[in-house]
């Protein structure tokens, strides 16, 4: 679970595995074991890579699927117009699910 949510976190921030390798001072290879479920990173590790990739523990131990801390950060980059089209379908699942109710409630 770890080394997959950690291979998420990676890519989805543009890195290699060289990069991750460098940047915490280890080897390519562990990084790969890590990320192929072979190994795991120790406790310390485990924080350097959250505060390196601004994620939750909870997320990148499997305790979760959805990482809150690495989703406001990719909401902020959204623009403007992103914002409009997630407002839309909001609004749209609103009125769906409005009208589903309302069916409900003409069956009973």
């Amino acid at each position: 679970m770890i080394g997959e949510h950690l291979k998420t976190i990676r890519k989805k921030s543009r890195n290699i595995y060289n990069d991750l390798a460098k940047k915490m001072n280890i080897s390519l290879s562990t990084v790969k074991s890590w990320e192929g479920g072979h190994s795991e990173p120790s406790h310390s590790m485990l924080v350097t890579i959250c505060r390196m990739y601004h994620v939750s523990s909870d997320f990148l131990l499997g305790l979760s699927d959805v990482d809150p801390l690495f989703l406001d950060q990719a909401q902020s980059q959204l623009t403007d117009e992103d914002h409009k089209f997630v407002q839309y379908f909001e609004e749209f699942l609103i009125y769906k699910g409005s009208k589903e109710s309302k069916r409900q409630k003409e069956k009973t």
